[in-house]
């Protein structure tokens, strides 16, 4: 019977001897730390990790041990304090003694968790360690994560106004992970920027192959194919971005400009009325959209609504320099010489402002 028992006895305590145990001995404190940990009493585990730590300033385990739970709690500076010092002590043990650990906490990749979870941190406020823990997150065994990794190195190397390096980081995104949609945008809103729509369009197009339902998408399309003059095109992919998002004053609004370029001046007044109908529109969204109505009347030779328009955007207080040109010239070609030279000086006065 006495044998019996001590089977037993072996067998229930044996799940609870963890790798933690094989470094710092079976501390109960370091068990009850990893317990507070897989309960989320985190700053409850550092506190015993750190006690034991004291008592074993070597033991490597107790570092990856801080180092998981200051990331669980987010504090994501601390974590990388320890994960750095425990590859300082001791390379060969840190992956697998972070697998225990992410069992513990039920994640994958904590390396790479807390590598970039730390750039995106720093970053903040020192973009050079930002960019060093990023290319620490390359070594990861998943595409998937590789991908993401250049996606951040692209985005930390543009805030140094290093573009190339940037594309190149994004390519090799790309590269790790064909389905990686955010560096199809971001290369393509550089080469919106740069006025070159045709590899714009390109990205844009396989960012919509990868998922065909996202707004902005088609919002950019749109944008890239008014800058190529191709009307119709930009028509059909801001109405099918309105489709999808409903009414958006800056969609509205590209809408409107497509409309008065491919000469359906009935149209682009309509979206503007329809921006103008919205709450809380910004007063240089709305400046814009009274302008380009007035412009639209202009085109019309309709010279009373285009005073129309600009007189309710100056009682608005959302007209600017362009709005006293449109009403000058409207008070001109009416034959009203006087009203029209007294706007013009309006015109002058607002230029000086600027």
């Amino acid at each position: 019977m006495r044998n019996f028992c001590l089977v037993v006895i072996v067998f229930l305590v044996f799940p609870f001897v963890d790798a933690a145990c094989e470094v710092s001995g079976f501390d109960p404190d370091v068990m009850g730390a990893n317990i507070h940990l897989r309960e989320g009493r985190f700053d409850r585990a550092i506190g015993l990790y750190k006690k034991v730590a004291k008592k074993n300033p070597n033991d490597v385990l107790l570092t990856v041990a801080m180092a998981t739970s200051y990331y669980m709690k987010k504090d994501y500076r601390e974590a990388v304090n320890y994960l750095d010092k425990t590859v300082e002590m001791d390379k060969t043990k840190v992956q697998g003694m972070l697998r225990d650990y992410e069992e513990r906490v039920n994640t994958k990749h904590l390396k790479w968790q807390i590598y970039y979870n730390g750039s995106v941190e720093y970053s903040k406020d020192d973009l050079a360690k930002g960019i060093e823990l990023a290319k620490k997150t390359l070594g990861v065994d998943d595409a998937t994560k590789v991908s993401q990794s250049y996606n951040l190195l692209a985005n930390l190397v543009l805030k140094e106004g290093k573009k190339e390096e940037a594309k190149g980081f994004l390519m090799k995104a790309i590269e790790a992970d064909k389905n990686n949609i955010q560096a199809y945008m971001t290369l393509g809103h550089a080469s919106l920027a740069e006025r070159d729509t045709e590899n714009a369009l390109k990205y844009f197009d396989e960012a919509l192959r990868i998922d065909s339902s996202k707004v902005e998408i088609y919002e950019l399309v749109g944008q890239a194919y008014l800058l190529e003059k191709e009307y119709d095109k930009a028509i059909e992919s801001l109405e099918k971005s309105l489709s999808i998002t409903g009414k958006n004053p800056a969609i509205l609004y590209n809408l409107m400009v497509a409309n008065y370029e491919a000469k359906n001046y009935d149209e682009a007044i309509d979206k503007g009325k329809e921006v103008l109908g919205l709450p809380n529109v910004e007063n240089s969204v709305a400046a814009k959209v009274y302008n380009l109505m007035g412009q639209v009347y202009k085109e019309k030779k309709d010279y009373k609504s285009v005073i129309a328009v600009v007189e309710e955007a100056i009682n608005k207080g959302v007209n600017n320099c362009d709005s006293y040109s449109l009403i000058a010239h409207a008070y001109y070609k009416l034959g009203q010489t006087k009203t029209s030279s007294s706007w013009s000086k309006k015109l002058e006065e607002c230029e000086k402002n600027k």
